[in-house]
């Protein structure tokens, strides 16, 4: 019995917290009305819940009919989220290896010895310079579809980092598969967990602020623009002049900068573009 009697208290604190967390997705105005006609109306957390998600459904079905959520998708959710996954784990693997013999196997030979004391320096550097580049257009990428589409920021950043986790499972990269390398991906850390910390920190959280940034500042000021394009265009060239698996490719990870740059130069001609600061 006391099983069931608490059973009532706590299934109607859930759904209440639920319909608290879900309004959220409406504009403040109405999400205010809304929880004051459902108080008013003494409506049960159950009864509330359907209610608040029924036009929480149709609210996000009309946002769908402009063109900006669609051209997110398809510019940037698609295709963006599963290349960065896919050179995320290009590089998780690559960074696997080094990592592994330089904890795995770790011995002050390599600080001690000149030449492999360049070589840690260099594996270092060029880690370091690989994060700094996927943090870039990860964030690029996110801002660009949050401009597209604020208010269906929530399903599109969803969608982007369901791609871009999809595009890192989804392959075996050619050092995983290498036998020389076996001893590397027989642990679990190496083949999987390493993978999915690097997408998490590298691509999906700067993805997510950068998301979160429009809602603050939908467009950022030409100059700012300007530096962020060039510092993303030197770390692209380089990516693309060392092994990451670019190519052409990087013509289409450069894409949200180019938008970023004629939305901000649009702004400044209409002289509505935001201040610096």
């Amino acid at each position: 019995m006391g099983h069931k009697v608490s059973r009532g208290p706590a299934m109607r604190r859930i759904c209440w917290w639920s319909v608290d967390r879900v309004s959220r997705l409406l504009e403040p105005d109405e999400r205010d009305a809304v929880r004051g006609d459902l108080t008013e109306s003494g409506a049960s957390g159950g009864s509330a819940l359907r209610e608040v998600l029924g036009l929480v459904v149709r609210r996000q079905a009309a946002l769908w009919l402009d063109w900006r959520p669609w051209l997110a998708l398809v510019g940037v959710v698609v295709p963006l989220g599963m290349l960065l996954g896919l050179v995320s784990r290009n590089w998780a693997d690559g960074s696997a290896i080094y990592a592994w013999l330089y904890v795995n196997n770790w011995t002050w030979g390599f600080v001690e010895i000149p030449g492999a004391r360049r070589d840690l320096a260099d594996t270092i550097v060029r880690f370091t310079l690989n994060s700094l580049t996927l943090i870039g257009w990860s964030w690029t990428s996110g801002f660009v579809l949050g401009s597209l589409s604020r208010r269906t920021t929530w399903a599109n950043g969803s969608l982007f980092c369901l791609a871009a986790f999809g595009g890192t499972l989804a392959i075996a990269t050619v050092g995983s598969q290498n036998p020389f390398n076996a001893a590397v991906f027989s642990l679990t850390f190496y083949s999987t967990v390493w993978p999915i910390i690097l997408l998490t920190v590298l691509v999906a959280l700067p993805a997510l602020a950068g998301m979160r940034q429009t809602f603050r500042l939908p467009t950022l000021p030409l100059l700012q623009t300007f530096l962020w394009a060039v510092l993303i265009a030197i770390l692209t060239a380089r990516a693309k002049r060392g092994s990451g698996p670019l190519g052409l490719l990087s013509l289409l990870i450069m894409w949200p900068v180019g938008y970023m740059i004629a939305t901000a130069g649009w702004q400044r001609w209409r002289g509505t573009a935001p201040r610096a600061g």
